[in-house]
């Protein structure tokens, strides 16, 4: 007992499995960003000004659109999150909680597919302009779309950070106010503001970030050459030109500012998504609430935000349920896209959690014995820094001339899929573990429980939300990932999303709508499978 006691902190094996697997996430980030540099300094095809001019602009472009972009989700999701908080109480409230996170789960394609369905010249706004004798909406393609795709997107998680900051004011403040007295604005400035401000910073710095590295919704929506960013630009020179050190080029750009971001990012680190609490204290009635001009304004702002974030996925809907469902179910090409992006999800899901699972637990044990964890740390956050389509432009370069890249392609989907989820895997399990460790060490190890004694009985199951939670996370943002099955895919393997582009590219809308519902169903379905079996276990007695 005495040895237990002394010991019960012992970070242990735990602490050398996280620093290994911290140790090849390092090797494998170093040897593609060696290949970056070194290709980036070779001369490319096309040298001289128009080079530079063409990497400045992206540059420009790609900045400027995801700072509108982060600006415009927060105008919307500040809005929302203010006019929820006061009208939405009960099953409203909890629904508008939950759509919140469809964005984070929701294939990029899919979406693109609702926006295109609701916002389009032959969309359900267009239809009920011209019912009504006024003019079609033009079409969507541009950096209108863009942004509004983007909003869709984030607007949602936005709301969601900001509706907990407002949840964590005292009920003290609230009282004090209504006896007060204060007006709108002055509740907005004494009270609501200080909440918000807090995680507003790194709420902008993440959704930039976002927003930068934007590939699909670009691609789909951007409608030409005027509308393309720095993904565009690297997947363009590696598939279409074949210009690997402009590839390079615009890949260590990227890297570069996405690095800078990720640094302020940690230094404004606040509660993420992950983080809302359950159920939201309704504050009490304040002065003016209950007028109509209030109330009106709030429902107005309510309705605006279902007509961008709710109408695309009811279009994904109505127009996927059709004849040609039945006809896409017959493709041979949709069911060999389904294996793969099956095999790959799962796969790249599970493989994430796991990682993350042991990280975090080494992060707990060092953290508890005191010694350092800025390794663990910083080996997971790179690989925010560190966006797909840059880690697969360095693996393709760094492979190519001692392999078939394409006869690799399920290996480095699947690799490249699972790093990227790996943070937000991370950032799910870390913070539970961190909280179970501090009421459980002790105790087990007074008890003398270690071991897979503890990981069978008491770590597991407490832990089983939130590692169901992550695989489900991780597993459908593999599954409805388009950016690196764009660099690596062929004819003899794709995905649903890259099957669902290739379609729309065609113009092909009955089966594109159809598959976008299938891979909507898909991804909702494997989330949520994950999510709810892990709860059930983690809600069954345990002895």
């Amino acid at each position: 007992m005495t040895y237990l006691a002394k010991n019960w902190n012992n970070p242990g094996g735990a602490s050398i499995a996280g620093l290994a697997i911290a140790a090849g996430l390092f090797g494998l980030a170093f040897a593609a960003l060696g290949a970056l540099f070194g290709t980036a300094g070779k001369p490319p095809p096309v040298t001289g000004t128009n080079g530079f001019t063409y990497i400045f602009h992206v540059a420009r472009f790609t900045l400027f659109q995801a700072g509108i972009s982060a600006l415009l989700s927060l105008i919307l999701a500040v809005a929302v999150a203010r006019a929820g908080w006061r009208r939405l109480t009960g099953p409203a409230g909890k629904l508008l909680i939950t759509f919140s996170l469809l964005p984070v789960i929701l294939p990029t394609t899919v979406a693109a597919s609702g926006l295109i369905g609701v916002w389009g010249q032959s969309g359900i706004i267009s239809g009920m302009s011209q019912s009504v004798g006024l003019p079609g909406l033009p079409p969507i393609y541009g950096i209108g779309a863009v942004l509004l795709a983007h909003v869709f997107f984030n607007a949602p998680l936005m709301m969601r950070v900001l509706m907990g900051a407002l949840s964590g004011i005292p009920a003290a403040h609230w009282r004090q106010s209504a006896q007060w007295g204060l007006t709108e604005w002055q509740r907005f400035r004494l009270i609501e503001w200080p909440a918000l401000r807090q995680v507003i910073p790194g709420l902008l710095a993440l959704v930039f970030l976002l927003c930068f590295t934007s590939f699909a919704l670009v691609l789909i929506l951007g409608g030409g050459p005027a509308v393309t960013t720095l993904e565009v630009s690297i997947y363009t020179a590696l598939r279409f030109d074949f210009d690997l050190p402009r590839a390079a080029q615009l890949a260590c750009l990227q890297l570069l500012i996405c690095a800078l971001v990720v640094i302020g990012l940690t230094a404004f680190s606040g509660p993420s998504w992950a983080a809302m609490p359950a159920r939201l204290q309704r504050p009490l009635h304040q002065r003016g609430e209950q007028q109509w001009p209030s109330r009106l304004t709030d429902y107005l702002i309510i309705t605006m935000f279902v007509v961008i974030a709710v109408l695309p996925l009811v279009a994904v809907i109505v127009r996927g349920i059709g004849p040609h469902l039945a006809g896409v179910l017959a493709w041979p090409a949709f069911w060999r896209a389904l294996t793969a992006s099956l095999c790959v999800g799962l796969a790249s899901g599970g493989l994430a959690t796991l990682l993350a699972f042991m990280m975090a637990t080494a992060r707990t044990r060092r953290v508890r014995a005191g010694r350092s964890v800025w390794w663990l740390d910083v080996a997971v956050s790179l690989y925010l820094a560190v966006s797909a389509i840059v880690l697969g432009t360095g693996l393709f370069i760094l492979l190519r001339p001692v392999a078939n890249i394409f006869t690799l392609a399920p290996a480095l989907v699947l690799l490249a899929n699972m790093l990227v989820a790996l943070p937000f895997a991370y950032r799910v399990i870390e913070g539970r573990m961190a909280a179970l460790a501090a009421t459980h060490d002790r105790l087990c190890a007074g008890l003398g429980i270690r071991g897979w004694r503890r990981l069978r009985w008491i770590t597991l199951p407490a832990l089983a939300p939130e590692l169901g939670y992550a695989a489900g996370l991780s597993a459908a943002l593999s599954l409805g990932d388009m950016t690196v099955i764009a660099l690596f895919g062929s004819q003899q393997f794709q995905t649903l999303p890259w099957l669902l582009y290739q379609t729309m590219a065609r113009y092909r809308s009955g089966e594109a709508a159809a598959l976008a519902l299938l891979l909507l169903c898909l991804t909702i379905g494997i989330f949520l499978l994950f999510h709810l079996m892990s709860r059930r276990i983690g809600n069954q007695p345990h002895a």
